[in-house]
């Protein structure tokens, strides 16, 4: 994980992984539609315009329907307008959920066509067809950014499967901490007794940097902490994003010491991020595979929905950060089986419309 890739010199700009991840798929999704707009006769002009209305609508759908999912992590808009306002718009942090883009997208490119693209006759077929395999190669690259965020992430796997760990600044820290999986930083403070330390996990980059039961922490990065509550709040309010790594400074028997940085880091938990990221990619090649010898237009769309739609009700099922909603199922899932749903009736309208032989003569 690295929320922040880089720093621009001078102006200490932070350039963050998760933005930078989703502009790069953008900007490829806008690269791949050029191209397969060439073999449709659609311009790349009339394509860049479009691109531009379905990814605003899409990004502000995709941020509506996170803000509704999770609504416990914004303040209220009635009693705190502004901050609820600079909190809904601050996308770098994450926050975005594929479904509602989709529907976003689609809400943009039906305002953009009635508006602007119906004289030019676009097929709103073939557009789907180009669409699709663009939208696999955005999760893909999206799913990247989940990754370097530390969101979207899977619960805790078992001993022999795949995992994955996460640094201090994840949110999946707190998330199992609160689940009582493991501790925040290798160590337990005693909140009756201020910040005295009461255990220490062995083996663990706590222990390794010389932290020990019954030191009492004084300061946290440079940061002086009184009681349990200065500690509590510094570690999960003011820490600075991106910053993995912990100095302390303990009073043992009376003597102030000062132990060197160590980086804690989550117990494994499932991949969920690079399994999506690998399905895509396979997914991608598989459409781009099948474009060329389509014999039905919209059957492209057809498939992506297929595909994505089964392969995100099973990596539903190893996540954690979501929770069920109806059905005993996370939103998503229900979400998942809508679209299942919709990709069926949908692949009987492009059926009864016919080959692209018979449109076209």
């Amino acid at each position: 994980m690295r929320q922040v890739l880089f720093r621009i010199p001078v102006l200490d700009l932070p350039i963050y992984g998760y933005g930078a991840m989703l502009f790069l798929g953008i900007l490829l999704c806008i690269w791949l539609a050029h191209r397969l707009g060439r073999r449709e006769g659609i311009a790349a002009q009339s394509l860049t315009d479009l691109a531009i209305w379905i990814v605003l609508f899409g990004i502000v759908g995709a941020r509506i329907t996170f803000m509704i999912q999770y609504r416990h992590e914004f303040v209220n808009p009635i009693e705190e307008p502004l901050q609820w306002l600079l909190k809904s718009v601050q996308l770098w942090d994450g926050g975005l959920v594929f479904y509602g883009s989709a529907i976003g997208g689609v809400v943009g490119y039906f305002v953009a066509y009635a508006v602007f693209f119906k004289k030019q006759n676009l097929s709103t077929w073939k557009v789907a067809d180009l669409v699709a395999p663009c939208a696999a190669i955005g999760l893909c690259f999206g799913r990247l950014g989940c990754l370097l965020n530390g969101c979207c992430y899977g619960n805790v796997a078992c001993t022999d499967c795949p995992a994955i760990h996460f640094p201090l600044s994840a949110t999946p820290t707190w998330t199992m901490v609160k689940r009582g999986y493991q501790t925040a930083a290798g160590f337990t403070v005693d909140s009756k007794q201020g910040t005295l330390v009461s255990a220490v996990e062995p083996e663990s980059p706590a222990a390794q940097a010389g932290l020990q039961p019954g030191d009492k922490i004084l300061m946290v990065d440079g940061n002086k902490v009184g009681t349990f509550g200065d500690l509590e709040y510094y570690m999960q309010k003011e820490r600075p994003r991106g910053k993995n790594d912990l100095a302390l400074s303990v009073e043992r028997n009376e003597t102030p010491v000062t132990l060197p940085a160590f980086s804690p880091w989550t117990i494994g938990v499932q991949p969920t991020q690079i399994y999506e990221s690998i399905s895509m990619a396979l997914l991608l090649f598989f459409l781009l595979s099948y474009y060329p010898y389509k014999k039905y237009d919209g059957s492209v769309m057809v498939f992506f929905m297929y595909g994505y739609g089964m392969h995100r009700f099973l990596n539903e099922m190893l996540r954690t950060d979501t929770e069920k909603v109806a059905f005993d199922m996370t939103l998503s899932q229900n979400v998942s089986l809508i679209v299942l749903l919709a990709a069926t009736v949908l692949a009987v309208a492009v059926w009864r419309r016919g080959p692209r032989e018979q449109m076209q003569h």
